[in-house]
């Protein structure tokens, strides 16, 4: 007999569908907006649709799964996926780079050692991709070397913006089915897959934007899923591919490696050379490529890229150097990353500490950009936390125009940043109270 009446599944199955269907409205007018570059009306929209997101992560959590409820859910996402392909990547710049890095390759010239505007690379110009790419006459790429064969890849599939985005769509539909195998491998129910398949930041960053931290992602969950699977080799070189399209994977690594066990660091340290191989014996450590100049010019180097260090300034508490607040920055991932490697058991991967590593780095590095937040969107399917909720789904809120008729850096940060660290204290502090003793009965 069902624990449930048929009524109430019912009525919530209904609920799933309206969700889906108030999303997929509720894209449509996001994707408008991003084809008029309205930003404003982007945010508001993304912020309304995270509501609706957030109603069918209620559902799929609260209650056992029902007969269809996962081809509802992914339904749901593909008609979101195809409405954010619709306008042309614009909020950034950087599929343009991504493009031009593979059209390099494609011409048998290692990316890392001309700026876009060298005159030796003046036959692989045109009006379309040349004109948008960021920095072109002093930044060489800085996209390590798995990322620059990614993009290789996407010219493969006849170059140019359709290129990328067809890859980088190829890469989150991967994801979802990389989750979904996860789900299934864990026991857990795969309409969970929401959590990913229904998040703005994947939709909008991944899909319209075209950002390679939907390849990243990939490679994470591809990663994760090995680990669970017991493959500690598969697991190690995978998650060097991760790090080797954006280097912020390695900080998952500890909750990942099983102590004493060799494999995954020697796979991961073989993996890594093999990638870089064919790229240093030219460039040499130009592998780097323009990573250290763009850490500065995001303020990292003075400090105030850096949101503690910006609001500590911003109020007159206190003014550290950019040195000081990383080598505090690097003893608290330090200290996490430990507690992370020997509170685990043998066997054990615990996804909630994975998801505090990945959610401390972001708070700690604090990005500038909502794209940075995606690879927890995975994570939270695992442990679906409310910090974590709150942390990527405002991260939209990055986009807003500053003064004059816009908010601060200081607003903004005390949205993305704050509030969810307010989040986390509470939540912790909820877990670790001490247990109500049950009346004894008589």
């Amino acid at each position: 007999m069902s624990d449930r009446p048929t009524g109430s599944a019912h009525t919530i199955r209904a609920g799933l569908v309206l969700a889906g269907t108030a999303g997929v409205v509720l894209a449509a007018h996001a994707a408008v907006a991003v084809e008029q570059t309205a930003l404003s009306r982007y945010v508001s929209i993304v912020l309304a649709s995270g509501a609706l997101y957030i109603a069918g992560v209620v559902i799929v959590l609260r209650r056992p799964a029902r007969r269809h409820d996962l081809a509802v859910i992914l339904v749901a996402a593909m008609v979101m996926r195809g409405l954010a392909l619709t306008p042309e990547p614009n909020l950034s710049t950087d599929a343009y780079r991504y493009v031009w890095d593979g059209r390099v390759q494609a011409a048998g010239i290692n990316p890392y050692l001309y700026v876009p505007a060298d005159p030796r690379l003046a036959h692989l110009r045109d009006t379309t991709i040349y004109p948008n790419i960021n920095q072109k006459e002093r930044a060489v790429t800085i996209y390590p070397p798995a990322a620059q064969m990614v993009f290789r890849a996407a010219d493969l599939f006849g170059g140019g913006l359709a290129g990328v985005r067809i890859a980088m769509a190829l890469l989150d539909l991967a994801t979802i089915a990389g989750l979904i195998a996860l789900l299934g491998a864990l026991g857990q129910a795969r309409e969970r897959v929401l959590i990913y398949a229904w998040h703005p930041i994947p939709i909008w960053e991944f899909v319209a934007q075209s950002h390679i931290d939907a390849a990243a992602t990939t490679a994470i969950v591809f990663g994760l899923l090995a680990a669970v699977r017991g493959r500690q080799a598969a697991s190690g070189a995978i998650m060097a591919a991760a790090v080797l399209i954006k280097y912020f994977p390695a900080v998952l690594m500890p909750a990942l490696w099983r102590r004493w066990d060799w494999r995954m660091p020697a796979a991961f340290v073989a993996v890594t050379a093999l990638f870089y191989l064919p790229f240093i014996r030219e460039a040499g450590l130009g592998v780097f490529g323009f990573l250290g100049s763009h850490l500065d010019n995001e303020g990292y180097g003075a400090g105030w890229g850096f949101h503690p260090v910006w609001l500590l300034r911003d109020f007159g508490l206190a003014d550290p150097s950019a040195q000081v607040y990383v080598s505090v920055a690097l003893v608290l991932l330090g200290g996490l990353a430990i507690h992370a490697l020997l509170a685990r058991r043998a066997g054990e991967i615990r996804f909630d500490h994975l998801l505090l590593l990945g959610g401390a780095f972001v708070f700690l590095t604090s990005p500038h950009y909502p794209w940075y937040f995606g690879f927890l969107t995975a994570l939270l399917v695992l442990s679906p936390q409310a910090w974590a909720f709150a942390m990527t789904l405002l991260a939209v809120v990055l986009y807003l125009p500053r003064p004059p008729g816009g908010l601060t850096w200081t607003h903004l940060y005390l949205m993305v940043y704050w509030l969810p660290f307010m989040l986390w204290v509470m939540s912790f502090l909820w877990r670790g109270r001490p247990k109500r003793r049950e009346a004894s009965v008589s």
